[in-house]
């Protein structure tokens, strides 16, 4: 008599090839090819751009109001450069409207920057104690045990009065009344605390209570006579002054840079650099609250400041040089920050910049290349360019959606599904 597991061996066997020979008799009455497709519902399943969203004329033109501000800010930068060259403008009041007009756009972004920490300490929840609740006791140990408390030395008791060194102090009222209990039947108690609200106190050594790294909210440290914010804005001032003075002492360097180069060479390599900057700018990274603090791509901002620096070892003097350098800065560095800002914060300032920014860079074309530099030739040159503005907006919005009819991406039942992550979850 064979065994229980080989007879199960065997019978698993026997089903196998069962199943073997009428796989193969399957296989055998099958006459198609292996890439054969039912015509009736080969093409049932087709889909063509299933997720084409299509794109709106007027969104265009929105979005492209941050290309605008650019090319604008750096056809002022380059007509200022040329109204220096040719002595047109003294370089001092090319910085100093300049650097006024940095003030102006600090003092706003940090006023924006005050409102959003305003309204994140408006949303952290807040503790209220309720001033009505009453000690209901424990028996005979909860007495004993806050007789031993009573009994404790003075200094045990003075570091209760102070939160035990969190910094938490109490009125006299609330701490006489939690040494008092009344008896009951339940061995649930709770404490009586005054109407009065906690208050954020140092303790007695002078030690901070909280990481110097997390200082609570309207607690400062003992060495510190300002409040954090205060801090942060002497810091900007203080790095604006060692900006400034070691453009000073560069000035000299960066005057004698480009000495033994001809003229040629530095006109082609000044507009390849900007081109650079142009082609890759930021334009729309930054909208997001996380975006904020994030300053625009690194290329771009040191090719157009490798620019400036090539464009001011042609000027005449140190001073110049000094002037165009730290204009250069405000203007691909700084602006850049205050246009995203701009633009999360209030889209109307963002169109009325717009609209600026576009006739400053006419009235700068045309009071650079016209040959009197009148009135007449600003005013010329504030149309064209705001013309050529217009309709390069209009125009590339046009052309854009038109090129969508030429999109035509095919899906069928053969292509492996794609998921599509959405703020939901996923979808298929």
């Amino acid at each position: 008599m064979k065994p229980v597991s080989t007879y199960c061996f065997s019978m698993e066997m026997s089903k196998r090839h069962v199943v073997s020979d009428e796989y193969q008799r399957n296989i055998s009455e099958l006459t198609d090819p292996d890439n054969y497709t039912d015509p009736p519902t080969f093409l049932s399943h087709l889909q063509r751009n299933p997720r084409l969203q299509p794109y709106d004329f007027w969104p265009l033109v929105a979005d492209s109001t941050v290309i605008v501000q650019h090319l604008s800010s750096v056809a002022i930068f380059v007509c200022c450069f040329v109204a220096i060259y040719r002595e047109q403008v003294p370089p001092e009041s090319v910085v100093g409207l300049g650097s006024a007009a940095t003030v102006l756009g600090w003092v706003l972004w940090d006023f924006w920057v005050a409102q959003v920490e305003a309204a994140k300490t408006e949303l952290k929840p807040t503790v209220t104690l309720d001033p009505d609740s009453n000690l209901s006791g424990l028996d005979g140990q909860a007495d004993s045990s806050s007789a031993r408390g009573r009994s404790r030395p003075s200094s045990r008791g003075n570091d209760a009065a102070l939160g035990l060194g969190l910094g938490l102090t109490l009125s006299n009222d609330s701490h006489a009344s939690s040494s008092v209990y009344s008896r009951s039947g339940s061995t649930s108690f709770t404490p009586s605390v005054s109407s009065e609200p906690l208050s954020i106190a140092p303790p007695s050594n002078g030690r901070s209570a909280y990481p110097a790294s997390n200082p609570a909210p309207g607690y400062y440290p003992p060495d510190s006579a300002f409040s954090p914010r205060n801090q942060k804005r002497l810091a900007t001032a203080k790095s604006a002054i060692l900006i400034c003075c070691a453009l000073l002492g560069l000035s000299p360097i960066l005057k004698s840079l480009t000495m033994s180069t001809s003229k040629d060479s530095i006109w082609a390599m000044s507009c390849w650099l900007m081109a650079i900057n142009i082609f890759f700018f930021d334009y729309g990274g930054g909208v997001g609250v996380k975006n904020l603090n994030r300053f625009p791509a690194s290329l771009s901002t040191n090719a157009a400041l490798m620019s400036s620096t090539v464009l001011a070892s042609r000027l005449p003097s140190t001073t110049h040089v000094f002037s165009l350098t730290l204009f250069s800065i405000e203007v691909f560095g700084l602006f850049p920050v205050f246009r995203r800002h701009l633009r999360h914060i209030s889209w109307r300032g963002h169109l009325m910049l717009t609209f600026v920014l576009v006739l400053g860079a006419g009235a700068g074309l045309g009071l650079t290349t016209s040959k009197n530099g009148g009135w007449q030739g600003t005013l010329v040159g504030m149309l064209l360019w705001s013309v050529g503005a217009a309709l390069g907006m209009g125009g590339c919005s046009w052309w854009l959606i038109g090129l969508q009819r030429y999109k035509n991406v095919v899906i069928g039942p053969w292509d492996p599904a794609r998921p599509v992550i959405r703020q939901g979850g996923w979808e298929s």
